[in-house]
């Protein structure tokens, strides 16, 4: 798009290979609606008759592809039995052991409103087959569809969108190097004219040339700042909502969006760069010109020649310098962060960042993997390392979490039996794997191919360690992290680089181990480095500052920023990973700590605003 409105390209090539996007749909519509349901309210029903069909109702809103504002719970008359198999009913062909244990186990603890949640968003993904089935039908080469047609489709006819992107285009237009040849042409002619005019004349003429070139550059500025506030966006109707819009989908309206904020960006540059020339080079001819008159011993003829190349010095440089400044790369998805060093940078972080849904079924606290979370904008991981042990009766687990009730314990043990035996090698799980859990390595490769793929990015991983260093250090090995791990250099006590120098030595993945290590040097003692808060709140207001782990003078300070109610909770998340809040508490927090709250730890990072605080935090938004 963006080469089509420069005049790259006659045409444009609105293809778009949409494979991997409906790979990923059923999942992202599931995450999406969780996230829509966190926060909304809770509605009682008295009887089992009442519970059914308000649930019924809400499953029907969203195979309907409509998120409603309540969900229900039933009262506590109503055995939980009862109340599982009205949630179980809504997963028709979708029921598995894993789902049922995961609904099991949240009425069992109270959690009504996420085990409703876990069963009802299940239904959304019949919307997301049928929005994909259409999609595919649509596409005229199997995985691929046009842009244009579709925009067209929404607009009226194609020759509006191709009028409208044009409209773009031949503005862009005018800004290429013949006029701006023509351009340089008529300032050298005005400026000739402007010395004949002055002739015998000397700094006179000069400073004539001098204000003919501020003003030509100041004439450019006005000329842009008129245009921009006098002629409405031209991608107006494909990016806007409303009446006389497109009506595109909010992606796409993002897309456009952000091409047209490229172009206008892009285009403005150029015009100021191009403004400031003149500009600058008049305003060190004007010095030049007057210079004499103030420095008696400088004769006019040195002062006119030391100011002409001056100018044309001065000139090229504010030409060519903020181009090559434009090339800057975002560390951590800003330029801002690059020169600052990695204990002054606050973090988005995840609490046991493994518990996806799809490896730990049973209280999972989050609705996206690792890589997921990566891409999403978290950077530092909370991740816990076991070995996988045998499991063979329920007061095993019950022991390992109370919180579990014998009767749901039985049910996991009955409904998961490969789960229950030992495997070998190291795993990501929580307490016990027989609750979920993945091989330490996948998620490792997760990491590297983030790394790889981002080139720009630090990561941090803070690794409750109840594994042997040795074992662990194999599996980084394995992973292919060797290259990326940095290490810090003579202890706590010693200043940390800055992001752009981790990225530019490319060691880019920083380690805490909790429990062990080092050796090596780069798995670093968490607590040595790390200082932190409680993480036992049973509501908001418990949220505290007070001290926990690591001494007070070490340079890095972790929130542990969630609410520990029975189970993990979308509700409670959709409470405390509000924007307000979270920036509140850490600023709070670094009030009564005298530290910058580096790692802001979270469950559900998708629900709320978690990465909107941190930006916040970093004095990147309001």
């Amino acid at each position: 798009m963006l080469a089509y409105l420069r005049g790259d390209t006659d045409r444009i090539d609105g293809a778009i290979d949409v494979q991997a996007v409906l790979a990923d749909l059923e999942e992202a519509v599931v995450q999406e609606a969780r996230a829509a349901l966190a926060p909304a309210r809770d509605v009682v029903a008295t009887s089992l008759d009442d519970y059914r069909a308000a649930v019924a109702e809400i499953a029907a809103s969203l195979t309907d592809g409509r998120v409603p504002s309540a969900v229900p719970i039933a009262a506590d008359t109503l055995a939980d039995t009862d109340v599982v198999a009205v949630l179980v009913d809504q997963l028709g062909s979708r029921v598995d052991a894993d789902l049922r244990s995961m609904i099991e186990a949240q009425v069992a603890v109270g959690n009504e409103h996420d085990a409703a949640i876990t069963a009802l968003t299940t239904r959304v993904t019949d919307r997301a087959e049928t929005a994909e089935a259409d999609l595919r039908g649509r596409l005229t080469e199997g995985r691929r569809f046009d842009t244009i047609s579709e925009l067209a489709d929404r607009a009226g006819s194609e020759r509006r969108v191709l009028q409208q992107l044009n409209t773009v285009r031949d503005a862009a237009s005018w800004f290429n190097p013949v006029t701006l040849g023509f351009g340089l042409v008529l300032l050298a002619a005005g400026a000739a004219g402007l010395a004949l005019l002055h002739r015998g004349r000397g700094p006179r003429a000069v400073a004539a040339v001098a204000a003919g070139l501020v003003l030509a550059g100041a004439a450019m500025l006005a000329v842009w700042l008129a245009v921009r506030l006098a002629v409405d966006p031209p991608l107006g109707p494909a990016t806007d909502t409303g009446q006389g819009t497109w009506n595109l989908p909010a992606g796409l309206r993002d897309v456009l969006r952000d091409v047209e904020s490229r172009m206008a960006g892009a285009l403005g540059d150029a015009i100021v760069r191009l403004a400031l020339v003149p500009i600058v080079a008049g305003t060190v001819l004007g010095l030049g010109a007057v210079a004499p008159s103030i420095v008696r011993r400088l004769r006019p003829t040195t002062s006119i020649a030391i100011a002409t190349g001056v100018a044309l010095i001065a000139a090229t440089i504010v030409w060519v310098l903020p181009a090559s400044a434009s090339d800057d790369h975002a560390c951590n998805g800003h330029v801002e962060l690059c020169d600052r060093h990695y204990d002054e940078v606050v973090q988005a972080a995840t609490h046991n960042s493994m518990s996806s849904p799809d490896v730990v079924q049973v209280w999972p606290e989050h609705d996206g993997t690792i890589r997921e979370q990566l891409d999403a904008g978290v950077r530092a991981l909370l991740i816990d390392t076991h070995y996988w042990t045998a499991v063979t009766s329920p007061d095993q687990l019950t022991a390992l979490d109370p919180r579990l009730p014998p009767e749901l314990a039985t049910r996991v043990i009955d409904g998961a039996p490969e789960r229950l035996r030992a495997h070998e090698g190291i795993f990501l799980c929580h307490n016990n794997c027989v609750f979920g859990g993945e091989p330490l390595l996948d998620g490792l490769r997760e990491v590297h191919s983030f790394l790889v793929a981002n080139p720009d990015d630090v990561v941090t991983l803070i690794v409750q360690d109840e594994t042997a260093p040795a074992d662990t250090v194999a599996v980084f090995a394995e992973a292919g992290l060797e290259p990326f791990l940095y290490q810090h250099e003579g202890g706590a006590d010693r200043g940390w680089p800055t992001l752009g120098e981790m990225i530019d030595a490319g060691q880019r993945l920083v380690v805490f181990a909790e429990n062990e290590g080092p050796p090596p040097g780069w798995y670093h003692p968490a607590f040595a480095y790390i200082q932190d808060t409680p993480f036992q709140f049973a509501t908001p207001e418990d949220m505290s500052c007070e001290p926990n782990r690591g001494p007070p003078d070490v340079p890095l300070l972790l929130i542990n920023h969630w609410l520990s109610p029975a189970a993990p909770d979308r509700r409670s998340a959709a409470i405390v990973n509000a924007h307000d809040v979270i920036v509140e508490r850490a600023r709070r927090c670094e009030a009564e700590r005298g530290q910058l709250a580096n790692f802001i730890a979270v469950d559900f990072y998708g629900i709320g605003d978690v990465l909107g605080a941190v930006d916040t935090l970093n004095g990147l938004g309001d």
